[in-house]
């Protein structure tokens, strides 16, 4: 295979191909990471296509495989939440989306429909701006995808595994992880746990039914007092937490529903002089990247951000070529650091 260097225009395939010494069939397939070209073949022909400046015709070869070559990531945004795009899981799942979609050639399309009316599904999909969804959350959504039908062929759910949902999910075991946090602080030698989270949200609702199996575990109950519900919001969660910390009944552990929410409340509670975890033990749940880099160190439940991404985007490009996919719940376990005990 020859080596060009110094060529400035625009090239066509076909002359990509020549430099190449092989067909311009050769060269598609291999810039499509066909199997039917040896690896060895197609990196020698990137390389190439990379070195004389090769475009490939995207609009062309959209019209001929009838693809957008993009994926849409659909984010809702409730209008009574301050949640925004800039949220840490939001950002770290995007980047593992994106990383697993550029592997295998789509663009990301993302798309944050504040009115719950707004059927951003149905407008990605039918208008072909994007061959197939990935989805975050299921509130107050699951009767609309659920009547997706034939669409429902072109999308993944990122969630918890709910009754009556029909579609493709990709989560966590939400319940298991709101248990194992439970437990790791009663373990501790803590027995009155203030849950933070609003447990309307479904996900949130099923750490909330672990957090209270792991109380009926140990013989403990539960007082609804110690129950603060509110939104994912980094931008009032603190002020929120603050403002009840003078008025909260006893508490000596927190389980926040999110690493944004523990995390706010470590700053509560050292502005109002409580020490964690000396007295106070915290646990989060997402295992954000920040929640290493917290003083303590966060404690939390990881879901597995890389991997889930991965996991989101192959299922749903085998969903695009045909094939039939199951749900997928990723591995859920509890990262043990120095906010939930002392000297870790």
């Amino acid at each position: 295979m020859s080596t060009v260097v110094g060529i400035k225009k625009k090239i066509t395939m076909t002359e990509l191909a020549r430099l190449a010494n092989v067909t311009p069939s050769t060269v598609s397939r291999a810039l499509n990471d066909s199997p039917l070209v040896s690896r060895e073949t197609r990196d020698q022909i990137a390389a190439l296509a990379a070195r004389t400046g090769y475009v490939i015709n995207a609009s062309a070869r959209s019209l001929r495989r009838q693809s957008s070559e993009a994926i849409g990531v659909v984010i809702p945004l409730r209008p009574e939440s301050a949640q925004s795009i800039s949220d840490p899981f939001f950002l770290e799942m995007l980047g593992a989306i994106s990383h697993a979609a550029s592997k295998r050639g789509f663009d990301l399309i993302v798309t944050l429909p504040e009115d719950a009316s707004e059927s951003a599904e149905r407008r990605l999909l039918l208008t072909g701006r994007a061959d197939g969804l990935i989805i975050f959350g299921q509130a107050g959504r699951i009767d609309r995808l659920n009547a997706l039908g034939e669409l429902s062929d072109k999308i993944v759910v990122w969630g918890g595994k709910l009754k009556g949902s029909t579609y493709t999910l990709v989560g966590s075991n939400n319940r298991l992880g709101g248990r194992l946090a439970a437990e790791h602080l009663i373990a501790a030698g803590r027995r009155r746990l203030l849950f933070i989270g609003d447990n309307t949200l479904p996900e949130v609702d099923l750490r909330f039914k672990g957090f209270l199996d792991a109380h009926a575990t140990a013989g403990l109950r539960h007082a609804p007092s110690r129950i603060l519900s509110i939104d994912f919001s980094s931008e009032t969660s603190f002020s929120r937490i603050a403002a009840f910390l003078p008025k909260a009944p006893l508490f000596d552990a927190v389980f926040a529903a999110s690493d944004v929410l523990a995390m706010a409340a470590i700053q509560a509670l050292n502005a109002a002089g409580r020490r964690v975890p000396e007295d106070v033990s915290v646990v989060g749940y997402d295992n954000i990247g920040a929640s290493a880099l917290t003083v303590p160190g966060l404690t939390t439940v990881t879901q597995n951000i890389r991997e889930s991404g991965e996991i989101m985007v192959d299922l749903l490009v085998r969903k695009l070529a045909g094939e039939t996919v199951r749900s997928r719940t990723v591995p859920t376990s509890l990262i043990v650091r120095g906010s939930s005990i002392p000297n870790v």
